[in-house]
């Protein structure tokens, strides 16, 4: 994104534009740059604005970078309501779900790492709200159907502790050390969580580590492992 030099001055009630052209900036800065290069000042410039214009809708640098993270984490609930049309099936939903929240954090790292781990704590806030509450929209109708047992906030809670798991684990890592097959990941990661979620509820104690034979009760002797050179 080029400096804009000519832009001309805002008419009153143009402030909305003005918001969105600068929010624009700073996502395309971020995505290109890196987060140490994102400064109000380079950002006015980049619009053709004055730095006074920048904090009529900013605060500070850090405001800005929590609009910035957020605006990519609005598309979350819709990522994930498109994951779910067209099944009825409420652990199928779950799944989804649980699939589309890794993907999301994989296609954003460095958004996903500064709103996790890093200073954008006001919009870390706000995320992790959102995103418990997408997930306990799953949950709650799994409990209600018998495919998983428990308390929704409990279960829910711990569902996203493994997504984000899955996610921060490669977000964390250079893009190279990443798994080839990425599809293949977020799938897997997702049937662990949600099948994970599934198996704790019927354990006969939870709170207690299961045993090969309690595993076996539950799903059957298993397979035996390949002999080496097969």
């Amino acid at each position: 994104m080029a400096p804009s030099r000519n832009r001309k001055r805002a008419r009153p009630g143009e402030g909305p534009r003005l918001r969105a052209e600068l929010l624009a900036a700073a996502e395309h800065v971020l995505d290109e740059q890196g987060e140490e290069a994102l400064t109000v000042r380079g950002i006015a410039t980049l619009v053709g604005v004055t730095t006074p214009s920048v904090y009529l809708h900013f605060e500070s640098r850090l405001d800005l970078l929590h609009a910035v993270c957020l605006r990519v984490w609005d598309h979350l609930e819709e990522r994930m309501r498109e994951a779910v049309a067209g099944t009825d099936d409420p652990f199928t939903a779950l799944y989804r779900r649980c699939a589309a929240y890794i993907s999301f954090g994989l296609e954003h790292p460095l958004r996903y790492r500064l709103v996790m781990n890093g200073p954008a704590s006001e919009a870390t806030r706000q995320v992790a709200a959102d995103s418990f509450r997408h997930l306990a929209e799953a949950v709650e109708p799994c409990v209600a159907s018998g495919a998983l047992r428990g308390d929704v906030v409990e279960l829910t809670r711990n569902i996203c502790a493994g997504l984000h798991g899955a996610v921060a684990l490669l977000v964390q890592q250079p893009p190279a050390t990443w798994p080839k097959d990425l599809a293949a990941y977020t799938s897997r990661a997702a049937a662990t969580v949600s099948l994970g979620a599934a198996a704790l509820g019927r354990l006969p104690d939870p709170v207690t580590t299961a045993t090969t034979a309690t595993l076996t009760e539950l799903f059957g002797a298993p397979s035996a492992p390949p002999t080496i050179g097969d």
